[in-house]
């Protein structure tokens, strides 16, 4: 008989419960009849039937919506952000090869594919865990992957013990420093990826009028005061656009919130044939 997701991620959470903790007290969490988590405190967190477990005790709304990661999937299935995964994937494997079941963190997640697709690629019997903020993201994900701990959570203040991570992904998203420097172990990587200047360059052409968006701090040198062994490689290539693809990747970037359905309609109607794709990886090891 065939499992449900939600006991499929019951099981994986179970297995790796020590990883977790309860995100009001800090306190150690259990499982319960595979439904339901709750530490000493009896604080408790019941799994969605997709297998999510939402441990993020506040209510938040983010401008994150299902329309939103619907566009992201389809766009991350097309190979868009293949040649950035290669590069992690090759950097993870590298630094993990020799510890029995590493545990992968992707910090802001979305909807879950990049995290799918990496923790494919990692030895059998690693961890993956991805969690957002954005509700919705990751109902997607937990619908889309299983076998993965997925959970909605926050950046800010994450439900995990101390030093149990032994790599971080933190993909185009907000990073937490001092977060990311608690929960991985000494020698843990991180690897975070921002975009450089050219990245889709045919997009801001349109909506900004070639305009460069207002940088935020230098996101290497950042790095380099939490992290030892900072090095940096940057990803640049053109992507071909298949028919049908623009308009989700329009409505997928920050780049195009909030432009106006005329200015989205010209936008497609200039019928781009290929976009720019121009990001940075940062990698870090944890001092």
């Amino acid at each position: 008989m065939k499992l449900t997701k939600k006991m499929q991620s019951a099981l994986v959470i179970e297995e790796n419960i020590q990883l977790l903790k309860c995100p009001i007290c800090s306190a150690e969490m259990e499982m319960e009849e595979h439904a339901r988590l709750v530490c000493e405190n009896k604080h408790s967190f019941d799994l969605a039937k997709s297998g999510y477990v939402n441990l993020a005790p506040q209510a938040h709304s983010t401008k994150y919506d299902k329309s939103l990661f619907e566009a992201r999937t389809a766009v991350m299935n097309s190979g868009y952000f293949e040649p950035v995964l290669e590069n992690i994937i090759a950097r993870l494997n590298g630094h993990l090869a020799e510890i029995e079941r590493p545990v992968l963190l992707d910090a802001g997640c979305g909807e879950g594919t990049h995290l799918h697709v990496v923790h494919s690629q990692m030895p059998t019997g690693s961890v993956g865990v991805g969690i957002d903020l954005a509700k919705e993201g990751i109902v997607a994900a937990s619908k889309a992957y299983t076998g993965i701990v997925w959970s909605v959570a926050d950046l800010a203040a994450m439900p995990f013990a101390d030093g149990s991570i032994d790599a971080i992904l933190n993909i185009l998203s907000p990073a937490n420093y001092a977060e990311f420097d608690r929960l991985l172990k000494p020698g843990g990587m991180l690897i975070k990826v921002v975009p450089e200047s050219g990245y889709l360059q045919e997009l801001r052409e349109v909506f900004y009028d070639g305009k460069q968006q207002k940088e935020e701090a230098d996101p290497v040198a950042k790095a380099s005061e939490h992290f030892d062994a900072v090095e940096t490689e940057r990803v640049t290539y053109e992507f071909e656009l298949p028919n049908g693809l623009l308009e989700p990747l329009i409505r997928m970037t920050p780049l195009t919130w909030g432009a106006s359905e005329e200015k989205v309609r010209e936008a497609l109607e200039m019928g781009m044939n290929y976009i720019t794709i121009d990001l940075r990886v940062i990698v870090g090891v944890r001092r």
